[in-house]
């Protein structure tokens, strides 16, 4: 009985002197691991609790509906409108003048604008203006009160409601993703966890940082272009009327396109003589062979044909 009491009491210092002995150098450790960078440390022996997977898109996408249909309910429709108009107008540069004030009075602006000429001297245009949503019927009114004739005129809207709620929802989900990817990483940190597993997780971190970046943007898009609305105009001047001038018969004139006429007409028996001069070496010569041919057939067919002499 004595034996095995003094046995449990030096067991029992033993390992109080090995407790000791690891809190002393504690400190230590950690002071060297705070001052090396996490990306370098390597850590050799397995810590205690090991590093978890990286956190699957999955385990988030089964909240996307929900949320994208929650979040429709109280979205009030988007959707991109644009029209098209094809005009005539008095003055196309004072059309143009008009359409320019008519995007500031608005608080649009001017998208593109192009102006030509059209046989040297009719200017045609075409204008691109975009404007608030709300003010698209008002603004396309007063085009048609500039114009004399609207010649063609489409108006069309694209709903995305749809995309755009389901981009918000899953923004909501990714940031989620994003807040809990974070605290893994800091307690990677604080729990010195070997540098390939951080790295692991900070790889997912910027993974789901670009997924966010970019339906940011294509969010942002999208209000952009259901904000304003898009109108193209197509401008062109009214045709001004023909003068009628009542010409003289001049015999002069007169032979001068008889001249004119006759100088043509020789021009192009003297092209087709040519024509035949260089071609002709390509037809004469097959004509040639087969008039010889057929000339060479009739003999022999004659030949064959003649009487027998009679006998005495």
């Amino acid at each position: 009985m004595k034996r095995e009491k003094w046995f449990a009491l030096i067991t029992l210092a033993m390992a109080l002197a090995l407790v000791a002995g690891c809190a002393a150098r504690a400190p230590k450790v950690m002071e060297v691991i705070k001052e090396i960078p996490v990306e370098k440390v390597v850590i050799e022996r397995e810590v205690a609790k090991p590093a978890p997977a990286a956190l699957p898109p999955a385990e988030y996408a089964g909240a996307d509906e929900e949320k994208a249909r929650a979040i429709s309910a109280e979205t009030e429709r988007m959707i991109i409108r644009t029209a098209s108009m094809s005009v005539v107008v008095e003055d196309t540069d004072q059309a143009l003048r008009e359409l320019h004030a008519l995007a500031k009075l608005h608080d649009g602006y001017i998208a593109d604008s192009n102006r030509w000429l059209v046989d040297d001297d009719t200017p045609m245009a075409n204008v691109t203006l975009r404007v608030p949503a709300e003010s698209l019927d008002e603004v396309l009114d007063v085009i048609r009160g500039m114009a004399i004739k609207v010649e063609s005129e489409n108006i069309s809207g694209q709903d995305v409601t749809e995309e755009y709620t389901d981009i918000q929802a899953r923004l909501g989900n990714l940031e989620a993703a994003e807040e809990e990817l974070l605290a893994l990483l800091a307690e990677a940190r604080e729990m010195r966890w070997k540098a390939e597993d951080i790295l692991a997780v900070h790889r997912d971190l910027t993974s789901i940082r670009q997924q966010i970046e970019s339906l940011k943007g294509r969010s942002q898009y999208l209000e952009r272009m259901t904000a304003l609305a898009t109108i193209s105009v197509s401008i062109r001047p009214k045709e001004a009327p023909k003068a009628l001038v009542e010409t003289e018969w001049d015999p002069l004139v007169t032979l001068s396109k008889a001249a004119r006429s006759f100088r043509n007409v020789l021009l192009v028996f003297i092209d087709i003589g040519i024509y035949l001069v260089i071609f002709s070496p390509f037809v004469i010569v097959p004509v040639v062979i087969i008039w010889l041919l057929v000339r060479r057939a009739r003999r022999k067919k004659r030949g064959g044909a003649a009487p027998a002499p009679r006998s005495q």
